[in-house]
């Protein structure tokens, strides 16, 4: 089922940005439209995602700060995980 888009976005660019998205558009294979709102949302929640607000209660925020404090506690579980060879590689 298509979903109905009701919103208008219009913005004015030069013709030299108007042929870049063209061709990454063709290259895509999508509309200008489509790459354009595509490209535009992504970048949107990479901006987003590093700007999220965690709203606490002061005794909700004193909690989390005491529990931040405190050292880490290694049980038997978590000492065998760390234990195991690992499955990756880091790639430097």
């Amino acid at each position: 089922m298509a979903v109905t888009k009701e919103e208008r976005l219009q913005i004015r660019i030069d013709a030299a940005e108007k042929r870049l998205l063209e061709r990454a558009a063709e290259a895509s294979r999508l509309s200008v439209s489509a790459f354009v709102l595509q490209s535009a949302a992504a970048q949107a929640a990479a901006v987003l995602a590093d700007r999220r607000l965690i709203a606490l209660s002061a005794q909700a925020a004193a909690a989390f700060s005491e529990a931040l404090e405190q050292p880490a506690a290694v049980n038997r579980r978590l000492a065998a995980a760390l234990a195991q060879p690992l499955k990756f590689r880091w790639l430097d």
